[in-house]
């Protein structure tokens, strides 16, 4: 089962739905902090790999300096596909290949009551994959409602 935090335990159940519908090994929220990446929820097979509160270093505390996908969305404010990091020069050899085998990326900035980036929803998985404009749009409307979750929390 998905686990998260207090927040997003409502959509726990989606979560793990979501990466079976997807067949993807991990689906996280994650939130952007001013050094990290950290992950608030996760889901599918690879749910453990990223215990909540888990944080990666964004690239300017990074060994490599390479950034962290999930930081690209965040930093650029823009949806992010990555069919194999392996075969990207920008990606191969990111944290989330080299620690965790995971070199599939699709992911959504998550963005705050007040409009700004928040954080990420996304997908991963160990192989080359294409998503279909049904997956993407499902993994968006997750976006959604993590959104909502925030805007509901600020009030």
């Amino acid at each position: 089962m998905a686990k998260s935090t207090s927040l997003f335990e409502s959509l726990r159940q989606e979560i793990d739905e979501l990466a079976l519908q997807l067949g993807v090994s991990s689906i996280l929220v994650m939130r952007s902090l001013p050094q990290h990446m950290q992950v608030l929820a996760s889901g599918g097979r690879h749910e453990d790999t990223y215990p909540i509160g888990a944080e990666g270093k964004k690239s300017t505390l990074a060994h490599n300096g390479q950034a962290l996908y999930c930081e690209r969305v965040v930093d650029t404010d823009q949806p992010l596909y990555v069919k194999d990091s392996r075969l990207e020069a920008d990606w191969a050899g990111n944290e989330d290949e080299v620690e965790f085998g995971l070199s599939n990326y699709l992911g959504y900035p998550v963005h705050g009551p007040d409009g700004e980036v928040y954080g990420t929803v996304c997908a991963l998985h160990e192989e080359a994959k294409e998503y279909t404009a049904e997956e993407q749009a499902a993994l968006d409307g997750l976006r959604k409602k993590v959104e909502a979750l925030l805007a509901l929390e600020s009030k």
